[in-house]
């Protein structure tokens, strides 16, 4: 058997390539490369000559219109980022072929926006969206921003909602007291005595209530800190109540006889059913009841 034939009696066939070493091939000269990676470039995701409607129907377009109207509203260009975020809402909501399904994220955002542009018609256009998520964050937002389009009704409804799902947070306690210190501010009673006063000093009195009975694990740095700035802040808060003539103990004594609310006195500006579950929650005290004898997470407050 000839030399030829001993060689290919396995039917190899190998290319030569296989036998060079990795010192003879031909390197790559990556700084000839002519690339560079989008997220190394700030605001990368702004640089784009396409409509709102395009980019949304892009396999990652709605990810990069989300991170340009972040970007939009972190750099205070509200005016731009409640544009964006109310195409992206549009467009998630009204063509099918998108594939977007949640807009919680950019309705937040063109809330904010609309507040802080002083949009207010279209601040409570948003509000009044219902939303399909059981979202209980979104009964704190509309707690916050429902006073400044005068819906004090809708906010307190917010409030109380938002409370029968967190019983230990106390912040939602001081937005109560804040919603009836604008509702008196803005609209006094035209006689007999201001109950919203009062209502805003019980409330702030439960937010402390609240925070001081509940557990903080305070041999944590920065868990102690946050109980004692927040714990400051509400008793400034509560000073300011008093300093309007706020007492809690009045509103108890002239809700105990009292079934119906009276025009005078400003409560015509809230649902009643709201005003006796504050004077039952205050009356009663229940919510400590339910806590166990483990440490609650900060967070969880």
């Amino acid at each position: 058997m000839s030399t030829e034939e001993e060689e290919n009696v396995f039917g190899f066939d190998f290319d030569d390539d296989v036998f060079i070493t990795k010192e003879e091939k031909e390197k790559v000269n990556i700084s000839k490369v002519n690339y560079e990676a989008k997220i190394e470039t700030d605001g990368w995701f702004h640089n784009h000559n396409k409509s709102i409607d395009e980019i949304m129907l892009e396999q990652h377009g709605a990810n990069q219109l989300r991170n340009a109207i972040e970007h939009d509203y972190f750099y205070k260009r509200y005016d731009r980022a409640l544009t964006q975020a109310l195409g992206f809402i549009r467009v998630a909501q009204t063509n099918k072929e998108c594939k977007v399904t949640g807009t919680k994220e950019m309705t937040d955002i063109a809330i904010h926006c609309a507040a802080k542009l002083g949009k207010l018609d279209l601040l409570k256009e948003l509000l009044n969206k219902k939303s399909h998520t059981q979202d209980t964050g979104l009964f704190l937002l509309r707690a916050k921003f429902y006073p400044l389009v005068g819906a004090y009704r809708e906010a307190m409804d917010a409030c109380i909602a938002y409370h029968k799902e967190r019983k230990l947070d106390y912040r939602v306690w001081s937005l109560m007291a804040d919603i009836f210190m604008k509702s008196a501010a803005e609209k006094p009673s035209r006689c007999g005595e201001e109950m919203r006063y009062h209502l805003a000093n019980l409330s702030m009195q439960r937010a402390i209530h609240i925070i001081t009975n509940s557990r903080w694990k305070k041999n944590v740095e920065f868990v102690k800190t946050r109980f004692e700035r927040d714990l400051e802040g509400l008793e400034t808060r509560l000073q300011q109540t008093v300093e309007h003539g706020g007492d809690a103990d009045k509103f108890v004594a002239w809700m105990s006889p009292h079934k119906h609310p009276d025009e005078e006195n400003g409560l015509n500006e809230f649902a009643w059913d709201h005003i006796v579950w504050i004077y039952k929650d205050w009356v009663l005290r229940q919510d400590l009841d339910s806590i166990d004898d483990d440490f609650k997470a900060v967070k969880d407050l």
